[in-house]
């Protein structure tokens, strides 16, 4: 069983981070100052993430710039 660690391995099909923060990936953003920021993967390099921010009904509510500095978690749902 290599490859495989825990309960049965990981769900294949699993993200990789290119995929997982690839130019439209939905994303939910803990920033270290406490904001919680949910949208779409705009772009990402080595110096952060470019974010369409999206407020809980869906409407587009601007765009963020993160410093990878001040991310503290990155979920996406799948």
């Amino acid at each position: 069983m290599s490859g495989e660690s825990g309960n049965g391995g990981m769900r294949e099909g699993a993200p990789e981070i290119s995929g997982f923060l690839s130019r439209g990936s939905w994303i939910s953003v803990s920033a270290r100052i406490g904001n919680d920021l949910a949208g779409y993967v705009c772009d990402s390099d080595v110096n952060g993430l470019l974010l369409e921010v999206r407020d809980p009904s869906g409407d587009l509510h601007g765009y963020e710039f993160l410093p990878w500095s001040s991310i503290e978690r990155v979920s996406a749902d799948g």
